[in-house]
């Protein structure tokens, strides 16, 4: 009978530390105090543990190469952290290598084979909308690459340092905004719900309106598998041409409600007076739309910079069993404009 081959979760059981000090251990990384790799090297030669050649020639403490990978560049949210994160980067003596999924979870786990087949020192990712299985970041820390998420993350990987905007708060707002309007049969537009911040925004949006002793009626409430502006027709259809249908619309995305808002307009609708519609992130035309639509807009600048300098401290970090991954979440407001006036 074949004997079943030595995993590194193994080695690191063995040795009493983490799979990311075995991989750098191996590797000799002068981070990793000599007693450590001693302890390592003796543990994988007893269990007859084989490193992968890939793996073990990745030099990621000497590179200077950090890898991007997002979801759709072209919206504004994304390219503006992609911005922040390039400058910040760049400040600090590193590269950047960026790479688009459009939101495939096959290109995610190509994407993250490529780099960690490169001398990446890092990565930064949001995940992709199809994203449900997470091995292809189990095993990029495996081999010691330290991974920073930023906006789109996920409670099964808690050993990865994580970046966010307050979600749950943000849709609590937005939502709270519209009743201090005066709307009270109010709907909500949401993602794929198994993504965190899905999630989130649907659960703030309901204990808004159950702080404010509102209905919340299931029929009120879309989704959307893209968030994008072509789907806004059909969930303005879908919404607005019920037999009780609601006076205000909460998106989980900006290019949604812009969308939505040309559409019930078409419809023949009043914006604001008879339906209000607001947001989620901020896209840079939604000031000078007619009405301008109001937004939960989110610091993506902020994010950008907080993920490059938390990745590079987890990089630069002489013990990685001392380092503490951190949720980092950060604070959102209300930019209340046109599309949500009606007092005008």
């Amino acid at each position: 009978m074949k004997k079943s081959k030595v995993t590194i979760y193994q080695v690191a059981e063995a040795a009493g530390v983490s799979i990311s000090t075995v991989s750098r251990a191996l590797k000799g990384d002068s981070r990793i105090s000599k007693k450590t790799r001693d302890r390592v090297r003796a543990q994988a030669a007893e269990l007859g543990f084989q490193k992968n050649a890939i793996a073990s020639s990745l030099s990621t403490s000497s590179s200077r190469i950090i890898g991007v990978i997002v979801s759709q560049l072209n919206r504004e949210f994304l390219s503006s952290l992609v911005h922040s994160i390039e400058e910040t980067a760049f400040s600090l003596g590193y590269s950047v290598i960026i790479c688009q999924t459009n939101n495939s979870y096959e290109r995610e786990k190509a994407y993250l084979n490529t780099l960690s087949s490169t001398q990446v020192a890092g990565l930064i990712a949001t995940l992709s909308l199809e994203t449900a299985s997470f091995e292809h970041f189990r095993h990029i820390r495996e081999q010691g690459i330290p991974v920073v998420l930023v906006d789109r993350v996920t409670e099964q990987l808690p050993n990865i340092t994580k970046i966010v905007t307050d979600d749950f708060q943000g849709a609590y707002r937005a939502t709270q905004h519209l009743v201090g309007q005066g709307y009270r049969r109010i709907a909500y537009v949401s993602g794929p719900t198994q993504q965190l911040l899905y999630h989130d925004r649907l659960r703030g949006y309901r204990r808004a309106l159950q702080d404010a002793d509102l209905p919340c009626r299931e029929e009120w409430i879309a989704y959307s598998d893209t968030l994008s502006y072509e789907d806004g027709p059909r969930l303005a259809r879908t919404l607005l041409q019920q037999p009780q249908p609601p006076d205000a619309i909460f998106t989980a995305n900006n290019l949604t409600a812009i969308s939505i808002i040309a559409c019930a307009q078409d419809m023949g609708w009043d914006i604001p007076r008879q339906l209000g519609v607001i947001g989620f992130s901020e896209e840079p035309f939604s000031a000078l739309m007619r009405p301008s639509v109001s937004s939960v807009p989110q610091p993506s600048t902020q994010m950008g910079q907080l993920a490059v300098e938390k990745l590079i401290e987890e990089i630069n970090c002489s013990d990685p069993e001392a380092f503490i991954h951190q949720k980092i979440m950060l604070d959102v407001q209300i930019i209340a404009r046109e599309s949500t006036r009606k007092d005008g």
